[in-house]
């Protein structure tokens, strides 16, 4: 298939060759477009989306939710807009929600997708996060509980040790491993913030330019985030340690909304810099204020009471 690939692409630019010195007239970029579709398809490269969403929870399921139906829009037209076959995501919720269904997903399922250079792989979580208070990492651990065990212990995965490194070793040229949860001592604890103002969400749909050049210029930018010179790998969490992580259940987490409005905003436009170090400032300053809007007495917080979030993330590159 790769090979056919291959084929088509170099067939359709030595047919725009010979009817330009036929001086037969095709559209130009009708042919720039298909063409760079077709050889960018021919490379092989492919997305793998695993999400995992404490849907049922009785507290955040509803703001959860919304988090995945934002993460699989934007991540399918960053697929879509650097040419890339996106296998169909692979969605660990409600009653399949459960720690075995996470170690099966990257174990079995993303391990069988053989993940090359050419790949992007995407994890991500929106639930309840955690950490003992001898953790070493910063990064939290997913609580995994499911209907019959909600048993802290048994049912978490921490996301650097057991997500984060297990993902990168299968050698993907792009990891983004991301969680949208809390990070303190307590599984369940969370903060209210229900009366908290926030934007309305308005989706925004991103259409490839229709002139040659301005596609060209404009799909700069996503390439420079998603195709790098060398393997690129992201771990990025919403809280640091001993801090909440914010969100309704009409608004999804602050932390996610944020993170892809500056997402787009550097891959479809440029109106910020191409760079994943200003997406995660983007998204920390974001969050981060609206975060400050609630009382927080059991979670780190400001002297006036108000609840501190600090996007935590660490970049590899090898």
């Amino acid at each position: 298939m790769k090979h056919f690939k291959y084929a088509a692409a170099i067939i359709i630019l030595l047919f725009s060759a010979l009817s330009v010195s036929a001086g037969n007239h095709i559209p130009a970029r009708y042919i720039s477009k298909d063409a760079l579709r077709l050889e960018k398809k021919a490379s092989g490269g492919r997305m793998f989306l695993i999400t995992v969403i404490d849907s049922n929870d009785k507290d955040i399921g509803k703001r959860c939710e919304i988090d995945l139906d934002e993460i699989t829009y934007t991540f399918s037209e960053i697929a879509d807009w650097l040419f890339m076959d996106m296998e169909a995501p692979k969605v660990i919720m409600g009653d399949e929600f459960s720690k075995a269904a996470v170690d099966d997903a990257i174990d079995n399922w993303l391990q069988s997708q053989n993940p090359g250079k050419d790949d992007i792989v995407v994890f991500y979580y929106s639930g309840h996060g955690f950490r003992y208070p001898g953790d070493v990492s910063p990064y939290p651990r997913m609580w995994l509980k499911t209907t019959t065990d909600q048993d802290v212990s048994r049912n978490n995965l921490r996301m650097e040790e057991d997500i984060y490194e297990r993902i990168r070793k299968m050698g993907a040229g792009v990891n983004l491993v991301i969680s949208d949860c809390c990070n303190t001592t307590d599984a369940g604890d969370n903060a209210n913030y229900d009366n908290i103002t926030a934007p309305t969400r308005k989706r925004v749909v991103h259409k490839r330019p229709e002139d040659e050049e301005e596609l060209d210029e404009e799909a700069n930018f996503i390439e420079r985030l998603f195709e790098p010179e060398y393997p690129l790998s992201i771990l990025v969490t919403a809280a640091d340690k001993s801090e909440f992580a914010g969100g309704k259940a009409d608004f999804g987490g602050f932390f996610t909304f944020y993170f892809l409005e500056a997402l787009s905003k550097c891959a479809f436009d440029g109106t910020i810099d191409a760079d994943w170090k200003n997406i995660f400032k983007y998204a920390d300053e974001n969050a981060s204020y609206r975060a400050r809007s609630a009382a927080c007495p059991e979670a780190k917080h400001t002297p006036q009471g108000r609840c501190v979030q600090t996007v935590k993330f660490k970049i590899d590159t090898e």
